[in-house]
């Protein structure tokens, strides 16, 4: 709805849990290795929380950089959040 102009209506939640990741110390860590080692560590890295997240039904909402978003309870409700 957003990328088309479209109003979104507001929705309440209860409870809801958002998670946010950052890599302590990434950019010393990046400036040491190859790209490619870099872009490995991450793939490695988000593929893990990837596959809890369908475990545990957590939505990512994204990656950006050494950044992972993702919540918990809010695109599907799970009721023993």
């Amino acid at each position: 709805a957003l990328k088309e102009a479209r109003k979104v209506a507001p929705e309440t939640h209860e409870v809801v849990t958002i998670f946010f990741s950052d890599i302590v110390g990434f950019t010393d860590i990046s400036s040491q290795l190859t790209p490619i080692k870099v872009s490995d560590m991450l793939d490695r890295l988000y593929h893990k929380f990837d596959e809890l997240s369908l475990k545990h039904d957590v939505f990512k909402v994204e990656t950006i950089g050494d950044a992972y978003m993702a919540t918990a309870n809010l695109i599907d409700k799970v009721d023993d959040h």
